[in-house]
C-alpha cells in the first residue's frame, strides 16, 4: 500500500543572491565535497553544519510550519526549485530543520530537486508490469583490488527484492552480463524499461585552467572487456525516445556539476531530455551502500508501489545505519572501513524531477505470472541449457585469457548439475561467433566415438579426404598420429582455428585413480596438445581433474552465487507463494549448493506437494550427499507422473538423437507384443509409418507433462524448422538404473521412424548415419548392412574414403546373412 502523501508540495525557491550574500555556504559546500573527494571521514557534525547553514539563510520557519500543519499525518514533499546551476549544486539533501532534523532522511518528508515546474498536460503513464533494467559495467582493466565493484551482490539484492513481484507478474527484470554501450541501446529499444539502473564507475572531469569545458563520463566496456569512457552527452542520447521513467545512476560523481555549465553532468542531461525522474550520486558512494540503496529503492517502488520521491527517502534511510565493520571499497576505488564511512553516505543520492508525484507506471492492470518454456540448445550433440545464466566474473576471466593468447586448453571440473557444460558451451558458442568451428563430442553411451570421428572426416574437402585416407593407411594402429593428421587437415580448412570440445569425461575415468581409461580419447588429447597451431583450443569438462593435467589450465567451478540462483529460480515456473518466501529460497539454495539442474528437478518434484511434504522433502535433500540429490528429486518426479506419461518416459531411451514430436507419438501409439499401448490405450500395428498426431490427445498430454517437469528437453532444429525432443541424459541414467530396458520392438519402431525421416524429409548423409545406428541398436544387422550399401557406401566411395570403407564398413556388411548383401559387399 503506497504511503499517504500530501498532494501539495512545499516548494523552496532559494534566493538568487544566496551565494553572494552568504559566502560561508559556498565554503562549507566545497569543504564537504573535498572530504568526499579525498576520502576523508564525513561526520554527522559535518552534515549538521552544512544543513543548519542552508536552513538558517532561507527564513522559512513560519511558512514551513504552516505547510507541515496542513499536511498533518501525511508525508510532506519538499522540492528545491531553481534554474541556477550554482544554487542546485549545493548539497540540499543535508537541509536540517531545528525541530525535524535532516529533512532529506526523515520519514515525515521527501526531498527532491527540479529546475522548473512540470508541464500542465503530462503523458499518461503506461500500464504495467514494471520493466526494470539493471545494467552494470565492469571493465577488466580496472584495479581488481581498489576498483572492482561487487556486481554479483548488487544483482542478487535487486533480484531478492523483486522476485516475489516478478512471480506475480507485477515486475519484469533484465540484467545483461554485457557492459557495452551498444548493449544498453539494444535493451532500451527492445525491452523498453521503465526503471533503469546504470551501475559502474563514473567520473566528473573539470580542469578550470584548461579550455575544454567540464564533462561527466561513464566507464562502459568495449568489445574486449576493457574500459571505454563515454561522455554524458553520448549516453544521454542513447535514452532519446526510450520509455525510461526513472534512471538511477549508481556511479560515483554521476550527479556532480559546476556553476558555469548548466548542461554538465549526466543527471542534468537526462532530466533536460525529458526523463521524468533521474537519481544521481553527488559524490563517490561506498559500494556496499550503493547496493543497499538499490535494494531499498526497488523494494519501495515494487512492493509498495511508492512514488519515486518516497522510495528515495526510504532508500536514504536504509543507508543511514552503520554497515559491517570491515574494509570495503568506495565506488572510486579507495579502501576504508565501512562503519566509519557509512554514516556519511545517505545525503549522496539526489532526485531531479519536475513532478516527483508522477508514477512510473499505471498499476491498475491485470498481472500475468510469467511462464517460461525455453528451448534447449545443441552443439554438435552436446546439449546446452536454453540460456546461459550468470558466472559473469568467471566467464570474463576465461575470455580475458583467450584475448591475451593464454587459453590453449581448459579443463572445467565440478559436481554434476553445477554448470560445467553450460560454461564450456558458452565459451565455445562465443568463440564460434568469431569464426571458430566447434568439434564437439559428449562422452555418453548413446554417442558413438566412431560416429564423431566419421563426422570429422566428412568435413574434409575431397582433396584432403584423399590425402587423409592414404596417410591413415600408412599409420594404421597409431591413433594419436591419425588424430594429428586429421586435425591438421581440418585446421588448414578452417584458417588455423578450431575448438575441440569433449564433455562429460568423468564417464571415462577410473573411479579410484581418476585416470582417463579410453585409449582413443587419450590419443586425441595428446595429438591436440602436441600440435603447434595456436588457433586450436581444447575445452574439456569432467567432475574430476586427473593427475598430470596442468593446474594453470584447470578451472574448478564454484557454486553459483545467490544472484545467479535467483535467476534460475525465476525460470522454473515455481508458484508465486514459493518465490515470495525469501527464507525458503535461501534454504533451497544452501541445500542444493546452488545446483541449477538440481533446482530444475526440485521445482518439478514439489509441484504437487503440500507444505508439509515439501518441507520433509527439502529436509531429506539437506541430509543427502550432493551427488544423490538429483536422483532423489527424479524419483519423486517420476513417482508422481500419470501412468501414460510414465509409460512414455520409459520408452524414450530407444531414440539416441532428438526427434520431432511425431516420432515421440509413434512410440506412444505402438502396442507391444499384442498388448494395448500403455500411453494411448489403443491397439496399433507396428507398421513403420508415422501415425496421425491429432487423434492422440493422451500422447500429447503425456509429452507436455514430461517437458513441463524437465524430464524431456526440447530444442529448435533450424535446418529442418522443427522442434525436437530428447530425454535428458540424467533422466536416461536414472532409468537405466531403476527401470526395465524398453522391449526390442520399440527399438525397431525407432529405427523405422528414423528411416521414414530419411526417405521423406531428411535425405542427408548424417541422417543416413542415424538410421544405420538405430538399426544396429534394434539388432537388425542385415537391414543395417543393406541400408549402408544403398545409401552410405557409395557416398563414401565417391568422397575418396576408401580406407574408411575397408576398415570400418565393409567387414561387418560382409558378415551379413543375406546373400545379396554379402555379395555386393565382397564384389
Amino acid at each position: 500500500m503506497p504511503a499517504n502523501v500530501h498532494p501539495k508540495p512545499f516548494i523552496i525557491h532559494p534566493p538568487a543572491n544566496l551565494l553572494t550574500a552568504h559566502r560561508q555556504l559556498r565554503r562549507n559546500s566545497v569543504t564537504l565535497a573535498q572530504k568526499y573527494a579525498f576520502q576523508k571521514l564525513v561526520t554527522e557534525e559535518d552534515l549538521q553544519i552544512m544543513g543548519r547553514g542552508l536552513w538558517n539563510v532561507l527564513n522559512l520557519d513560519a511558512s514551513f510550519a504552516a505547510a507541515h500543519k496542513t499536511a498533518g499525518r501525511q508525508i510532506l514533499p519538499i522540492i528545491i526549485e531553481s534554474d541556477d546551476p550554482a544554487l542546485l549544486q549545493l548539497p540540499w539533501e543535508t537541509l536540517r530543520h531545528p525541530d525535524h532534523g535532516f529533512l532529506g532522511r526523515s520519514p515525515a518528508f521527501t526531498l527532491s530537486r527540479r529546475v522548473a515546474p512540470p508541464d500542465e498536460s503530462p503523458d499518461t503513464p503506461e500500464k504495467g508490469p514494471l520493466r526494470v533494467l539493471l545494467f552494470t559495467s565492469l571493465p577488466d582493466d580496472v584495479d581488481p583490488e581498489k576498483s572492482r565493484l561487487n556486481v554479483e551482490d548488487e544483482q542478487a539484492q535487486v533480484q531478492d527484492a523483486l522476485t516475489p513481484w516478478i512471480a506475480e507478474g507485477l515486475v519484469q527484470l533484465e540484467m545483461p552480463d554485457d557492459g557495452r554501450l551498444t548493449t544498453l541501446r539494444e535493451y532500451l529499444r527492445t525491452f523498453q524499461p521503465h526503471l533503469v539502473f546504470l551501475s559502474g564507475h563514473g567520473k566528473f572531469h573539470h580542469q578550470p585552467l584548461q579550455k575544454e569545458p567540464p564533462y561527466a563520463a561513464f566507464a562502459f566496456e568495449d568489445e574486449y572487456g576493457r574500459t571505454r569512457s563515454v561522455r554524458d552527452q553520448t549516453i544521454a542520447q542513447a535514452f532519446v525516445g526510450s520509455t525510461a521513467q526513472l534512471i538511477v545512476l549508481s556511479a560515483c560523481e554521476s550527479g556532480k556539476t559546476v556553476s558555469d555549465a548548466l548542461n554538465v553532468g549526466l543527471t542534468r542531461q537526462l532530466s533536460q531530455l525529458g526523463v521524468p525522474h533521474v537519481i544521481g550520486m553527488r559524490e563517490s558512494i561506498l559500494d556496499a551502500a550503493g547496493i543497499q540503496f538499490a535494494r531499498a529503492l526497488v523494494d519501495a517502488l515494487a512492493a509498495r508501489q511508492e512514488r519515486p520521491d518516497v522510495a528515495l527517502q526510504e532508500a536514504r534511510q536504509a543507508i543511514t545505519r552503520p554497515l559491517a565493520n570491515e574494509t570495503t571499497l568506495r565506488r572510486d576505488g579507495v579502501a576504508r572501513h565501512l562503519a566509519e564511512l557509512s554514516l556519511g553516505q545517505w545525503p549522496l543520492p539526489m532526485l531531479l524531477s519536475p513532478d516527483p508525484s508522477r508514477p512510473l507506471i499505471d498499476w491498475a492492470f491485470e498481472p500475468r505470472p510469467p511462464k517460461y518454456r525455453a528451448l534447449s540448445q545443441t552443439l554438435n550433440g552436446v546439449t546446452l541449457p536454453p540460456q546461459f545464466i550468470g558466472r559473469r566474473n568467471e566467464l570474463r576471466a576465461l575470455k580475458s585469457r583467450y584475448r591475451r593468447g593464454k587459453l590453449r586448453q581448459l579443463l572445467i571440473t565440478g559436481p554434476g548439475g553445477q554448470g560445467k557444460t553450460a560454461l564450456a558451451g558458452k565459451l565455445a558458442l562465443d568463440l564460434a561467433k568469431e569464426g571458430y568451428p566447434v568439434l564437439a563430442w559428449a562422452a555418453r553411451p548413446e554417442n558413438s566415438w566412431d560416429d564423431f570421428i566419421f563426422d570429422l572426416e566428412l568435413r574434409l574437402s575431397a582433396e584432403n579426404a584423399d590425402k587423409y585416407d592414404r596417410l591413415r593407411a600408412r599409420y594404421a594402429g597409431d591413433e594419436a598420429k591419425i588424430a594429428a593428421i586429421l586435425l591438421r587437415f581440418l585446421l588448414a580448412q578452417y584458417r588455423g582455428q578450431a575448438i575441440l570440445f569433449f564433455d562429460n569425461l568423468e564417464t571415462l575415468q577410473d573411479p579410484d585413480t581418476l585416470e582417463l581409461t579410453d585409449a582413443r580419447v587419450n590419443a586425441w588429447l595428446r595429438a591436440a596438445q602436441n600440435l603447434s597451431e595456436p588457433g586450436l583450443i581444447i575445452l574439456l569438462t569432467s567432475r574430476w581433474k586427473w593427475d598430470g593435467w596442468p593446474a594453470g589450465d584447470h578451472h574448478e567451478l564454484r557454486h553459483p552465487n545467490y544472484g545467479d540462483f535467483l535467476q534460475m529460480a525465476r525460470r522454473q515456473n515455481l508458484a508465486p507463494a514459493f518465490l515470495q518466501n525469501r527464507d525458503r529460497l535461501r534454504k533451497v539454495y544452501r541445500t542444493l549448493h546452488g545446483n541449477g539442474r538440481g533446482l530444475t528437478f526440485f521445482a518439478a518434484a514439489i509441484a504437487e506437494m503440500d507444505a508439509a511434504e515439501e518441507d520433509a522433502f527439502l529436509n531429506a535433500l539437506a541430509g543427502a550427499a550432493a551427488e544423490s540429490q538429483n536422483d532423489m528429486a527424479l524419483a519423486q518426479i517420476i513417482a508422481h507422473l500419470p501412468p501414460d506419461a510414465r509409460a512414455l518416459l520409459e520408452r524414450l531411451p530407444v531414440y539416441h538423437t532428438p526427434v520431432p514430436e511425431e516420432g515421440i507419438f509413434k512410440l506412444a501409439q505402438t502396442a507391444v507384443s499384442g498388448q494395448l499401448s500403455a500411453v494411448s490405450g489403443q491397439p496399433s500395428a507396428i507398421s513403420g509409418q508415422p501415425s496421425a498426431v491429432s487423434g492422440q490427445p493422451s500422447a500429447v498430454n503425456a509429452l507436455e507433462r514430461l517437458t513441463a517437469v524437465s524430464l524431456v528437453e526440447s530444442h529448435y532444429n533450424a535446418r529442418w524448422q522443427a522442434i525436437e525432443y530428447q530425454i535428458h541424459p540424467l533422466v536416461s541414467d536414472w532409468l537405466a538404473k531403476n527401470a526395465a530396458r524398453p522391449p526390442a520392438p520399440l527399438f525397431q519402431i525407432a529405427a523405422q521412424y528414423q528411416r521414414y525421416l530419411f526417405k521423406n524429409e531428411r535425405r542427408t548423409l548424417p541422417q543416413a548415419m542415424t538410421v544405420h545406428h538405430a538399426l544396429r541398436r534394434a539388432k537388425q544387422k542385415d537391414k543395417a548392412g543393406r541400408f549402408a550399401l544403398d545409401y552410405i557406401v557409395g557416398k563414401l566411395n565417391r568422397a575418396g574414403f576408401y580406407r574408411t570403407l575397408l576398415n570400418n564398413w565393409l567387414p561387418d556388411i560382409c558378415q551379413a546373412e543375406d546373400d545379396r548383401t554379402r555379395a555386393e559387399a565382397l564384389g
